[in-house]
């Protein structure tokens, strides 16, 4: 599993992470640590469809209201509700 995430990351320009379980959200936080981290520079997106990710949204701007997570690491991840707006997002952050 490790060696494949991280042959995923190493040939990846951006991470989105769609609609999923435990494993989309393992991966998806292991990125965002990655970044925040600085072991990479790469644009995080989440295809919130219907609104899916919005009570993570909701518990990670909780977390920065608290202090948990900085504003600066908050902006590491970028969500929009169709592929098309997401990779929108994405591409003006590759840029």
């Amino acid at each position: 599993m490790h060696q494949r995430k991280a042959e995923m990351a190493r040939q990846a320009d951006a991470f989105i992470a769609l609609p999923g379980g435990y494993g989309t959200l393992e991966e998806l936080l292991e990125v965002i640590t990655w970044a925040q981290l600085g072991i990479h520079r790469k644009p995080v997106g989440l295809l919130n469809v219907d609104g899916y990710y919005n009570s993570l949204l909701s518990f990670i701007d909780k977390a920065v209201d608290e202090g948990f997570i900085s504003p600066t690491a908050r902006r590491i991840i970028l969500s929009a509700p169709t592929a098309k707006q997401l990779v929108r997002q994405l591409e003006v952050r590759l840029a």
